[in-house]
């Protein structure tokens, strides 16, 4: 189906979010300041978005739509033993948009009330995960039961890894993704 002209607005609208949040930060994001980057009024703004805590929050899940998009890998052609590459994805796109891991992170966000697209990312994500875990079940190294927490103590370590690095304010050196391979190998126990 093609896109009506307020989809495509509606899209414009959001990508000029993004491009003002990775390089400003979120705290720059306003309705004036968009509106003056998109040339809509302010009060145009709000034709396509009820509020902007209703835009901050479908501005989330399209950021999240983008995460996806870059996580999405065939399990079938990432071998086993390459588990860690794969979020390594995850982390390289915070580490070329820190400003989308504050904003995702430390923006207070409310959901609007009875939206439920939360929930069905955090399915598509958890979908992703089990299929990134699926050859470490079949090689033995997790067992079913593991595969929550060990998906949480990951990620929780990964999020902390991120934060570690964006925070310091230096370039990432070239051995970032072998200390992130370590860590990953550490909590699933591998050499």
């Amino acid at each position: 189906m093609k896109p009506t002209k307020k989809d495509r607005t509606r899209r414009e609208i959001m990508e000029a979010a993004k491009d003002i949040i990775r390089e400003k930060g979120h705290d720059a994001l306003t309705v004036r300041y968009l509106a003056q980057v998109t040339g809509y009024s302010y009060t145009n703004l709000y034709y396509y978005f009820r509020d902007l805590p209703a835009f901050l929050w479908a501005l989330r899940l399209d950021i999240i739509e983008d995460m996806i998009g870059e996580l999405s890998v065939d399990s079938e052609t990432v071998p086993n033993e390459e588990f860690s590459q794969s979020l390594c994805v995850y982390a390289d796109y915070f580490f070329r948009h820190p400003n989308l891991f504050r904003f995702f992170y430390f923006y207070p966000f409310v959901p609007p009330e009875g939206d439920e697209s939360q929930q069905r990312l955090e399915e598509r994500f958890r979908s992703i995960w089990q299929d990134a875990f699926a050859g470490l079940l079949q090689e033995g190294i997790l067992h079913p039961n593991e595969i929550e927490p060990v998906t949480k103590t990951i990620i929780y370590a990964l999020q902390g890894f991120i934060l570690l690095h964006i925070s310091s304010g230096e370039p990432l050196n070239g051995d970032w993704r072998e200390e992130l391979h370590q860590i990953i190998n550490q909590i699933l126990k591998r050499d």
